[in-house]
């Protein structure tokens, strides 16, 4: 989004209401920092729902990745590999949710846009994403297809703006997602993801998104891999707001084994939202009893080498895009080829404030 100079005074006015951006200047103490580079900062959940529960955010102030710069969106998804890795290894954890929320009706409660990190693994008794489909959410074919048009349109046009010399087509299809391919609605796909509409659907428009290459697990994936991989689910969110004029979207990722994703496969949902739609994927939050000193600081000694390699997109140029009609025929391959009255403290001021966002 091109922001003009109304939206970027906007911005700089909710900049100085936001509790996030003043954790990361220092207004308010207290941060319990688990990484941070020049672009972007981990903290410790104030409130954690489960141990290691982090959230992650670019330092600047946007409400919703539309807003912010392309290359400060990929600078921020190419590490999501290397902090999943350095939580999981720090709790011992075998699994990972990655929760992102945009607008009110999917529970945003934050103006500075976010995602949490949440390691998870078997018998830990969370259950928001045991995700149970009706068959009232099974979309219609006319909604289905305007997707299946719109979606690689956005695609097209992303890949103009950010040529990459791999982008000829559909590229090969690694043998553990080929029942995937062959049984599901495909909406979009090329050399590393392919989208689909959820066959377990909570929602009208529930789209999955699943990695081509041949590593299944998130923290495995590429820098660039993983940057494609969320600035897909970001382009998808939008498709299906627009599209199916939903209020709001979730995107949660799935990746190793835990209650709600026991093959330990890797997927990124993608879910519309409607303020009356009777879901509710956010937890609610506890009071903190576990030793967050304690985490943070083994977060924060796994962490040391994740670093942003750069972006590897070629200069603008329109000659290496080509239209997926162009395209051969997929091939399956392998997976073996391939202060009011009282003084508050930081912890007060934070939930004071949250509490603001909920009201």
């Amino acid at each position: 989004m091109e922001l003009t100079p109304q939206i970027k005074a906007q911005l700089a006015e909710q900049k100085k209401q936001c509790i996030f951006c003043r954790l990361i200047s220092g207004e308010i103490p207290g941060a319990k920092k688990v990484f941070e580079d020049d672009k972007t900062i981990s903290l410790i959940d104030i409130t954690p729902v489960i141990k290691g529960h982090c959230t992650y955010m670019v330092k600047e102030h946007y409400p919703l990745p539309a807003y912010m710069p392309g290359n400060e969106f990929n600078h921020k998804f190419s590490l999501v590999p290397g902090l999943t890795k350095a939580i999981k290894k720090s709790t011992v954890k075998t699994g990972m949710n990655i929760f992102i929320a945009m607008g009110g009706a999917a529970e945003q409660q934050s103006p500075h846009f976010l995602l949490h990190f949440l390691p998870r693994e078997i018998g830990d008794s969370f259950f928001n994403f045991m995700f149970k489909g009706k068959p009232e959410n099974i979309l219609e074919d006319k909604s289905r297809q305007m997707l299946a048009n719109n979606l690689p349109i956005m695609m097209t046009n992303h890949f103009k703006r950010h040529p990459n010399q791999w982008h000829i087509g559909v590229g090969e299809v690694p043998k553990y997602l080929e029942k995937i391919y062959n049984s599901s609605k495909i909406i979009y796909e090329d050399e590393k993801v392919l989208c689909v509409l959820a066959q377990n659907s909570i929602a009208k428009g529930h789209l999955v998104i699943y990695s081509k290459t041949e590593e299944e697990y998130l923290e495995n994936l590429s820098q660039e891999e993983s940057a494609h991989l969320f600035f897909t689910a970001s382009f998808a969110s939008t498709a299906v707001f627009e599209g199916l004029s939903a209020h709001g979207s979730n995107i949660i990722v799935k990746s190793g084994e835990s209650e709600d994703n026991p093959d330990g496969k890797l997927e990124v949902h993608i879910i519309p939202r409607w303020g009356d739609d009777g879901l509710k994927l956010r937890w609610a939050q506890q009071p903190q009893s576990q030793n967050l000193e304690g985490i943070t600081s083994k977060i924060k000694d796994n962490t040391w080498d994740v670093k942003f390699e750069g972006d590897n997109r070629t200069t603008k140029h329109e000659n290496n895009i080509q239209t997926q009609n162009t395209i051969p025929k997929k091939k399956i391959i392998s997976k073996d080829q391939s202060s009011s009255i009282k003084k508050m403290t930081p912890q007060d001021e934070i939930k004071s404030a949250i509490k603001k966002i909920i009201q």
